[in-house]
């Protein structure tokens, strides 16, 4: 049970933005098979927000989802997500505005993002 409780904390870190109240009680974690998953999530209605999207999230839950993590290579292998049973309750959000240099911000810091993912790999290799 401390192992579970250690890596909801560490998923609350990565996921804390977009769902809430996870615990250990919603995981099933598979070590040798690298499989985490987590039922029963609620989506943060301010999940989506930082996105400008033409809709506001009044409601979201997601049935499952599975992380399969790579433990032997985990510097070198992406983690893989897959999600089942998505449910979300959207309405449109009239008040959104298109900001051309807030989408190049957020397409830079993505771009940084993998350089830097990509860098780390290429240092773990030698």
């Amino acid at each position: 049970m401390v192992f579970e409780t250690l890596v909801a904390d560490l998923l609350n870190r990565f996921l804390g933005d977009f769902v809430d109240n996870l615990d250990a009680s919603q995981l099933n974690i598979g070590i040798w098979g690298g499989d985490v998953k987590l039922n029963n999530l609620e989506i943060k209605v301010t999940a989506l927000d930082d996105l400008d999207l033409p809709i506001k999230l009044k409601y979201g839950f997601l049935d499952k989802l599975v992380l399969k993590i790579p433990w032997q290579n985990l510097y070198t292998e992406p983690v893989l997500a897959n999600i089942d049973g998505l449910y979300i309750i959207a309405v449109p959000n009239v008040g959104v505005v298109y900001n051309k240099e807030k989408a190049e911000k957020r397409e830079q810091e993505a771009k940084q993002k993998e350089l830097l993912r990509l860098e780390e790999n290429r240092k773990n290799r030698r």
